[in-house]
């Protein structure tokens, strides 16, 4: 069974980073899945940057390019169930829409994020 979530890269600082909450919904035909919503704390305007994908641990993200407030990548899983895609997010001062797109054999799945930004990060301890 197949089943990511491209998480976007977290962390927890103070001072002026964002506190955002992040919903990716995930499509793939015959398999009815929940949307996954995190709070993650991302750099004060900094483009969306994709973090691990769970239980894919040698995932490869490649060709990252951020322009402006667009974010674009690739992204390669080796291994017994190969996995790529492409994925692309656009951030602005308060919101983010995007989508990612995977395919594994004749398997596709679509997932689509969208967030909002819910405050400033507070330093965790």
């Amino acid at each position: 069974m197949l089943l990511t979530i491209l998480s976007p890269a977290t962390g927890w600082a103070s001072g002026s980073d964002e506190l955002w909450k992040i919903t990716t919904m995930t499509d793939m035909p015959g398999m009815p899945m929940p949307a996954v919503t995190q709070t993650v704390c991302l750099p004060e305007g900094a483009g969306y940057k994709p973090g691990k994908v769970p239980h894919q641990r040698r995932c490869v993200v490649t060709d990252l390019k951020v322009s402006g407030n667009n974010t674009r990548w690739n992204v390669h899983c080796p291994g017994r169930d190969p996995m790529k895609g492409s994925g692309e997010v656009t951030r602005t001062a308060n919101s983010m829409k995007g989508t990612v797109k995977l395919s594994s054999g004749e398997i596709q799945m679509t997932q689509t994020i969208s967030g909002k930004r819910v405050g400033t990060c507070q330093e965790k301890y």
